[in-house]
């Protein structure tokens, strides 16, 4: 594993420990005992680690249901299922290739360059589409499935 991924996990971890036993010895803090970062106006770009790689929001969503095909073999329904569309909200988590044609801009919309094929037959594309407030759901299935995610 690279030293300064490794880094990143363990700072992300202690920052965790920390703010568990803070909370158990009902320490408060406020703004003023911890410097923020001034606040930029824009994108978050959030990062998160799974699988030794340091990935964004949507990376993060297609390497989790490629490991979780790899590791499931479900069939799309079975997909579809698990990670339903109200994950995302507006558009499928995932969504099969030759649906993608009913979709406006499905190459900005779709990993249509990352294609799954699943055991039934299908072949489906993962929702790039994932925002501060969308990727929190996820991050909460994910964790619920036994995938190991750190935020960075």
């Amino acid at each position: 594993m690279d030293l300064e991924l490794e880094i990143l996990m363990l700072k992300s971890r202690l920052e965790r420990i920390e703010n568990l036993l803070n909370a158990k010895n009902g320490i408060q803090t406020t703004l003023f005992e911890i410097p923020q970062p001034i606040a930029k106006p824009g994108r978050d770009k959030t990062k998160y680690v799974f699988n030794n790689k340091i990935l964004p929001k949507n990376r993060l969503v297609l390497e989790v249901i490629k490991k979780y095909i790899e590791n499931q073999n479900p069939t799309l329904a079975e997909l579809q299922e698990v990670f339903d569309k109200s994950l995302q909200g507006s558009l499928n988590v995932v969504e099969t290739t030759q649906n993608t044609n009913k979709i406006k801009d499905p190459e900005k919309r779709y990993f249509m360059n990352n294609q799954l094929n699943l055991k039934d037959g299908n072949t489906v594309v993962v929702c790039t589409q994932w925002g501060i407030f969308n990727i929190v759901k996820f991050e909460k299935l994910a964790s619920n499935l036994g995938f190991e995610i750190d935020k960075i």
